[in-house]
């Protein structure tokens, strides 16, 4: 008796210190924008997607917060209103992507190319901007940049 009370009580200790990460994305959503590119107003949060070919992809007013989109192609794509707080754009090729109003609070930015994507009013840090890629990169505040050309 003793034994299950014990072992009732080292599983509820090792699932209180070790939470199994939730991913929520909706797995309709994530065949509808492998498929056809379009998805507005998704869910794809925590989505794993490395890798991916989302070039000419319309990804407006979704939910990509905590998504895993390292080294994808989101070329001559919109994701304007997209969230993508937390999410890790390590190395993603974001070129000629419209980036109207989207948020990047905590995103991971390594590598990650903005040559001439627009990020006009979106929610992004200096930090993360220095370890992008700019080349004729609409920022924030309207200004042009240049830095990497």
């Amino acid at each position: 008796m003793k034994y299950r009370i014990y072992s009732a009580i080292a599983l509820l200790i090792i699932l209180l210190l070790f939470p199994l990460p939730a991913i929520a994305a909706n797995p309709s959503h994530i065949v509808t924008l492998q498929t056809t590119k379009i998805c507005q107003v998704c869910d794809l949060t925590g989505a794993y997607l490395p890798v991916s070919k989302l070039d000419y992809a319309f990804i407006l007013s979704s939910d990509l917060s905590r998504a895993n989109l390292v080294g994808s192609n989101i070329t001559f794509s919109n994701l304007s209103r997209a969230n993508l707080n937390g999410a890790n754009l390590s190395y993603v090729n974001f070129k000629h992507t419209k980036l109207l109003l989207t948020d990047f609070t905590n995103a991971i930015f390594d590598k990650t190319d903005l040559t001439e994507a627009d990020l006009t009013s979106a929610t992004i840090s200096e930090v993360q901007l220095a370890k992008a890629k700019l080349c004729k990169t609409v920022l924030p505040d309207g200004l042009i940049s240049n830095r990497d050309c």
